[in-house]
């Protein structure tokens, strides 16, 4: 399940928490935290996840030059070679699906490690050691593989053949022809363009989703990393709930309006108002730790803040934004908006 629609928020709180842990978590020749040696397993991980990162953006790139090459700089030899540009934007798409998977599958074995090389008794250790991760990865791996392919490599094809070759031969081709021509290149461009983005979007979702839930489930003390994330065996009701779900998509198919197909959830809106009420409560510490960092009674509470978090964000990540109706989603977009102001005065 995507959570992008909660993202904004909880990214938020897990900053402002992190910075009331403590500040740097690292304790160099300790039990429980991270070496900085070339044997290090999860220092391994993080690297070969980035190589990986950078071969593939460089395989796109060496393989766009590779084609500009061959399709050559006129506009007769790119109507002769239009299958070799369709390749590369094949190629990008896949690479990027590809690399993806590759990312998820990268993470889970960090995680793995994380439990088999910290010690997952020390939260500032595995705290730390996971943080490493999302850095190095969710952060820095995905925004320069961004910058690289989706911004870089697709701006340099547009310019090459639909802003270039392309729009140069205007005047001197028929017009009916040209415009064919210019309308199949965008449309093939803008496609894969889309479909980049899309498998972009995915794993970057998918490689948050397993940091928040790895998180939720170390704050809860449970390290079954395999565990974590095995996939949910559906109870009868949970099959009666989708599906109802079912009934309604196709209401809605069939010409239903959302309200007629669905009502305001009374569960739902249980939910939102039990976690707008956390986050008054973290706004409420926050601003206390922010008046007085030092002091031992809010350092005593933090564990049990973090638990509690945990147990909210388990709730939310639950619930199925596919489900949700209008309505529903119209009293989400009003309690966030009052949590994302509440959070930003005191992140």
């Amino acid at each position: 399940m995507k959570r992008f629609w909660m993202v904004a928020v909880t990214g938020v709180l897990a900053i402002a928490l992190a910075g009331c842990s403590g500040g740097d978590t690292s304790v160099a020749g300790e039990k429980g935290a991270v070496k900085s040696t070339s044997d290090n397993p999860l220092e391994a991980i993080i690297l070969e996840s980035q190589t990986d990162f950078s071969d593939t953006s460089k395989k796109i790139l060496d393989e766009q030059q590779k084609m500009f090459s061959e399709v050559g700089e006129t506009y007769e030899s790119y109507l002769e070679n239009i299958d070799k540009v369709q390749a590369w934007y094949d190629l990008a798409v896949n690479e990027t699906k590809a690399l993806g998977e590759r990312a998820v599958a990268y993470g889970r074995e960090y995680y793995q490690a994380v439990v088999d090389n910290v010690d997952v008794t020390d939260d500032r250790a595995w705290e730390k050691a996971t943080e490493d991760f999302y850095d190095a990865i969710y952060d820095d791996a995905f925004g320069d593989y961004y910058d690289a392919v989706y911004d870089d490599a697709f701006d340099d094809a547009y310019d090459q053949y639909y802003d270039g070759i392309i729009s140069d031969a205007y005047d001197v081709t028929p017009y009916d022809e040209w415009s064919d021509v210019s309308s199949d290149a965008y449309d093939a461009y803008s496609e894969a363009l889309s479909d980049v983005y899309e498998a972009y979007s995915d794993a970057l979702s998918d490689v948050y989703d397993d940091y928040s839930d790895v998180r939720s489930a170390f704050y809860n003390n449970d390290f079954d990393v395999e565990g974590i994330f095995a996939p949910v065996e559906l109870k009868d009701d949970d099959k009666d709930t989708a599906k109802q779900d079912a009934d309604v998509a196709e209401g809605q198919a069939s010409g239903e309006s959302a309200a007629e197909a669905s009502t305001v959830s009374t569960d739902f809106k249980a939910a939102m108002d039990a976690y707008e009420a956390f986050f008054d409560e973290y706004v409420a510490f926050m601003q206390s730790y922010n008046a007085n960092p030092s002091s031992p009674d809010l350092l005593v509470q933090y564990p049990d803040m973090m638990a509690r978090y945990a147990d909210t964000m388990s709730a939310m990540n639950n619930i199925d934004p596919d489900s949700l109706t209008p309505e529903d989603y119209a009293y989400y977009a009003e309690v966030t908006a009052r949590i994302t102001a509440k959070v930003a005065e005191v992140a």
